[in-house]
């Protein structure tokens, strides 16, 4: 039963790669012209049927085939809203995959969120992208570095495989999702002040104050 199933998968993975890439090519990726290609081929079906069968044959059973008609042309619009939505979702959400957490057990008194920002902290947890900038202002006292150097430690905790090892591309979209979810002490984050922050905190691992900001998101995330 499992080989059944593997191979079945590897099988059916094939055919939508192959209606995938008749759609891009063919229909060049458009809903619309999805719809009219199906319905076309309906079309040609009932005309194909006329001639096996005779003309009489549908005159005799039009209504059984108009409501087949507008059965399917209802049912390829929702596939089609379906569809779309599935692409809005996609866009809605980050690529970046957390680490299972307990989001009741977060402590989030220690980095001062309000509730609304708390929403949306739960959101990029869930794999989101939020709906309005959390401010956040932790390290005050420090300056910005220090505020900066604790949101990667918070990263570092939450992403899967940390951080630490971004570069290139993967470091860049790593700073985009912060700055399209935070705001540093109500001012937007500044890509090279976050390159700059970031290699200064991944040469800082083994000092006091980098232990000590860990310790502090472990306590906050109540991993310890």
């Amino acid at each position: 039963m499992e080989k059944f199933i593997l191979e079945s998968g590897k099988a059916l993975a094939r055919l939508r790669s192959g209606i995938n890439d008749f759609i891009e090519d063919k229909i060049e990726g458009s809903t619309t012209n999805l719809i009219l290609f199906i319905l076309s081929f309906f079309i040609l079906f009932v005309l194909s049927f006329s001639l096996i069968f005779g003309v009489k044959t549908i005159i005799d059973s039009y209504v059984y085939f108009l409501v087949l008609l507008i059965v399917l042309a209802v049912i390829l619009v929702w596939l089609a809203i379906f569809y779309e939505s599935d692409k809005h979702l996609e866009t809605d959400r980050h690529n970046f995959k957390v680490e299972p957490i307990n989001k009741f057990q977060i402590r989030f008194e220690y980095i001062n969120l309000d509730k609304n920002a708390i929403a949306q902290f739960f959101r990029l947890l869930k794999g989101g992208k939020v709906q309005e900038k959390i401010n956040f202002t932790v390290g005050n006292k420090s300056g910005d570095s220090a505020n900066h150097r604790i949101l990667f430690v918070l990263f570092d905790e939450l992403l899967v495989g940390g951080i630490q090892d971004f570069s290139g591309e993967r470091k860049r979209e790593f700073f985009q999702l912060l700055m399209n979810s935070f705001l540093m002490n109500n001012e937007p984050l500044k890509e090279n002040t976050l390159k700059t922050s970031f290699s200064a905190w991944k040469n800082d691992q083994e000092k006091i104050n980098s232990r000590n900001q860990r310790k502090f998101i472990r306590q906050m995330l109540n991993k310890e």
